[in-house]
C-alpha cells in the first residue's frame, strides 16, 4: 500500500517517517483509528502536491466520516514531517463553485498544522475517543486509566493559572 508513495516521494528526495509506516502497515495498528474513531476511517493516498510549497508534498491517511475534516502527512522539503488537516479533499481537483448569489468562489487551500508526528497524532486520536466514550457512559474519574486521565488534564489550566481561564476545583 505504502511502495508506490514511498517510490514516488523517493523521486523528490524525500520518505515516509517510521512511525506513519508503522500505523498504516502494521497488522495490530492498521485502522486502529477506525476502530476508535466513531466512524472516520483511514484513506491513504497520495503523494500529494502541497497548497504551501510546491516543493513539499502530503499524504493523505485519514477522513472523518462525511469528509468534511481530512488528515494528512505533510512532508517538507527539509525532511521535517508533521500532521495537518484541512476541510479540503486534496486528493480532488474541484471544478468551479458558486456562492450563493451565484459568483464563483475560490476554493479555500487552507491547511492547519495538528500534531508534530503520526505517532502523537494517533495518541492524542485514541485518548480523546476513549475519553468521550467515557463521558458518553457517565464514567466516573477512577474508573480511567491514569494516563487518560494525565492526557485530559492538559485541557485544565494549572493551579498557577490566573484570570478568566482558570476551571473551578
Amino acid at each position: 500500500m505504502t511502495d508506490p508513495i514511498a517510490s514516488d516521494l523517493a523521486r523528490d528526495g524525500l520518505s515516509l517517517p517510521a512511525d506513519f509506516l508503522a500505523l498504516i502497515t502494521r497488522a495490530d495498528l492498521h485502522r486502529c483509528l477506525d476502530r476508535e474513531g466513531g466512524g472516520a476511517w483511514t484513506d491513504v493516498t497520495g503523494p500529494l502536491p502541497s497548497p504551501v510549497d510546491p516543493a513539499d508534498r502530503m499524504v493523505l491517511f485519514f477522513r472523518d466520516q462525511q469528509s468534511c475534516i481530512m488528515w494528512y502527512l505533510y512532508l517538507h522539503h527539509s525532511g521535517q514531517a508533521a500532521v495537518v488537516c484541512s476541510d479540503r479533499d486534496f486528493t480532488v481537483e474541484p471544478g468551479l463553485r458558486y456562492g450563493p448569489d451565484g459568483e464563483i468562489v475560490l476554493p479555500r487551500r487552507e491547511i492547519f498544522w495538528t500534531a508534530p508526528s503520526v505517532e502523537i497524532f494517533a495518541y492524542r486520536f485514541l485518548a480523546e475517543a476513549r475519553l468521550t466514550l467515557a463521558i458518553h457512559e457517565k464514567q466516573r474519574a477512577g474508573e480511567l486509566d491514569p494516563e487518560l486521565l494525565a492526557h485530559l488534564a492538559h485541557y485544565v489550566p494549572s493551579s498557577s493559572s490566573e484570570g478568566c481561564g482558570r476551571m473551578p476545583r
